[in-house]
């Protein structure tokens, strides 16, 4: 393949502890091309594990990219880390339906 065309880059995906007992591991490593967005992380989050998005109505999933909230036009680059997590309010979860 050309690599003008697909230039390709690494990113990480790691999930918190209650995202784990649905995606059955603690990270995974995803090839994209340059210039994804992070929406496309997340919708294929969702479609690849649709019990997150059963679980866990729009409002309630946390993410960040590199420790830090991405905004909608965020492009992902080489070597990012894309976490997802529930967030909770002091000791407790806040669960799903």
């Amino acid at each position: 393949m050309n690599n003008r065309i697909f230039k390709a880059q690494r990113i990480v995906i790691t999930y918190d502890r209650t995202l784990q007992l649905i995606t059955d591991r603690e990270s995974e490593e995803c090839v994209v091309s340059q210039n994804t967005y992070f929406f496309f992380i997340l919708a294929s989050v969702l479609e690849t594990y649709p019990e997150i998005k059963k679980r866990f109505p729009p409002g309630i999933l946390g993410f960040t990219v590199n420790g830090v909230p991405p905004d909608d036009d965020t492009l992902l680059q080489d070597g990012d880390i894309v976490h997802f997590s529930i967030p909770t309010i002091g000791n407790y979860l806040i669960e799903g339906q």
